[in-house]
């Protein structure tokens, strides 16, 4: 007899404990960077994040959108077509790595997230983030525990190589089981206003995320970008379990072609919205408490609404993306885009702070305009083949 699968809450509440373990993983990443090297080079480390997150989400999101809404065929063709795009970022980044660390890392770690997020597709695809979640959360503990160790153990240790060795563990797993992810031929990505419509979407959207970190850095120092970095890592992580939750009902969301009633119900989307606002504003406090230097906790401080924001929009993203309404999630993208950077171009003299309070603002109407667009009025979703 056939094992019932899990509930939607449950797996989402696996999902985000293995989401956890990873982000978790991450900030003492983080912290042992900070600590060894300063937080100048932690900046640095962070900066080069950022525009690996820039260059690789944009590619992937093409795909992964598309993912649980196309035939099985279509799937595994473009998972392949994911594969070869990200090798080729792989081993573009290892060119440039010897001329620019920048440039090095940040097109590395793209093409390593391009082929991991081909390598859990078929479980995004599925319905099971938990499972997704897990696999992420065992490549960083290869690439982590790798690259901690030669901090720790290894006299005269540096920064950029310490990077390094975190990438290289990071993408083992992907690397030893990518044989299995090219069962079909590749095929060529659609090339038509909808598709425009995704990848430019998804370009706002990622540049969005980052861009206090980049302008810190090019406005102010990488010290300042790196005290931003930290908070916004822990709100792009908190605001995952959004996201895992509203992924367990693609298979409903499928069939019924975005209906919002086959979707994650309101009242359980801000619950969680709340949930991780709440934890943001502990972690201030505890921040506070322990005499950290002021601009770390009073950035915190400011990103603790935008914890609710961030969560209350991961879950109603995924239902648009569902509904096909990605024109309507590029006008939003870019009306929140242009306010955020005119906010923190003028509030950069505050350093962390005042990022944070543009990302508050701009965070304000793109959360706002997406969940009245899923369940103000429950249009009827547009209906399409990709």
């Amino acid at each position: 007899m056939e094992r019932p699968a899990p509930s939607n809450l449950l797996r989402t509440v696996r999902a985000s404990g293995w989401m956890y373990v990873s982000k978790g993983l991450l900030v003492g990443w983080a912290l042992l960077l900070a600590y060894e090297f300063g937080i100048d080079d932690y900046g640095r480390f962070a900066i080069a994040i950022a525009l690996g997150t820039i260059i690789g989400t944009p590619i992937d999101s093409y795909f992964t959108i598309r993912a649980p809404r196309v035939s099985d065929e279509v799937f595994a063709g473009e998972r392949t077509t994911r594969v070869l795009i990200g090798f080729g970022l792989l081993v573009l980044g290892w060119a440039l790595w010897p001329f620019t660390f920048l440039g090095g890392f940040g097109v590395g770690k793209a093409g390593v997230d391009v082929c991991f997020q081909a390598s859990r597709s078929p479980l995004i695809r599925g319905g099971h983030p938990d499972r997704a979640q897990r696999a992420d959360a065992l490549r960083q503990v290869v690439g982590i525990s790798l690259g901690a160790a030669y901090i720790v153990f290894f006299p005269g240790a540096i920064m950029i190589v310490a990077a390094l060795i975190y990438l290289a563990g990071s993408a083992l797993s992907i690397l030893v089981g990518v044989r299995g992810l090219v069962v079909h031929k590749p095929i060529r990505p659609e090339l038509t206003p909808r598709s425009a419509s995704i990848l430019a979407e998804s370009i706002g959207g990622v540049t969005y995320g980052q861009a206090g970190v980049l302008l810190l850095g090019l406005l102010v120092s990488a010290s300042s970008a790196g005290y931003y970095s930290f908070g916004l890592t822990l709100v792009l992580g908190l605001s995952v379990l959004g996201q895992n939750f509203a992924m367990t009902f693609h298979e409903g969301l499928r069939r019924s072609q975005g209906d919002v009633s086959s979707g994650p119900p309101l009242r359980m989307a801000l619950l969680m919205a709340a949930t991780t606002s709440s934890i943001m504003a502990a972690t201030t406090i505890g921040l506070w408490l322990a005499g950290f230097e002021r601009d770390l906790w009073l950035t915190f401080a400011w990103l603790t609404p935008v914890s609710f924001m961030r969560t209350l929009s991961s879950v109603v993203t995924v239902v648009l993306a569902m509904q096909h309404r990605d024109a309507f999630r590029l006008e939003v993208t870019a009306v929140s885009l242009v306010v955020k950077v005119v906010l923190i171009a003028v509030l950069s003299v505050f350093g962390g702070p005042g990022a944070a309070a543009a990302f508050l603002v701009a965070d304000a109407i793109m959360a706002g305009a997406y969940a009245f667009k899923v369940y103000g009025r429950h249009p009827q979703p547009t209906k399409s083949n990709g």
